[in-house]
């Protein structure tokens, strides 16, 4: 699979006083990656969808997350997702964020893959990792 690219804006409510982005919210930018991404090559299929109508949840296992440099108000950010790993039931992305050609922070994200009314572990569908691999 090649690279993603989600691309997005630090806001005056990502920041503290200082102007400085909030360490959490590298968070819910990879997230917002991770979740463009799979809109982008798994057309026509929410995550919705997937719970309801496949009975698939898609859920975070364990994050790993460094932070190298700040990000500041107003700046442009960028986040590159590539997937590292997949297994029967999880897969594992790596993420960049990034502000240029700054590194930010780089993240390290496994994904289970459950059933949506057990919660147990479910293999990942056929069709999906086809997706991934696109």
């Amino acid at each position: 699979m090649r690279t993603f690219e989600y691309k997005t804006r630090v806001y005056f409510s990502d920041t503290d006083a200082g102007g400085i982005a909030y360490h959490a919210h590298y968070l819910d930018w990879a997230e917002h990656a991770r979740t463009e991404m799979l809109r982008a090559i798994y057309p026509g299929k929410t995550q919705m969808q997937l719970a309801h109508e496949d009975n698939i949840l898609m859920v975070v296992r364990s994050i790993n997350i460094e932070y190298r440099s700040p990000a500041y108000l107003e700046d442009e950010i960028t986040v590159l997702t590539d997937m590292e790993d997949v297994q029967h039931f999880s897969f594992t992305m790596r993420q960049r964020i990034m502000r240029g050609d700054t590194l930010l922070s780089t993240l390290s994200i496994r994904i289970a893959v459950v059933d949506n009314a057990t919660k147990r572990p479910k293999k990942i569908p056929e069709d999906i990792l086809r997706a991934f691999e696109s």
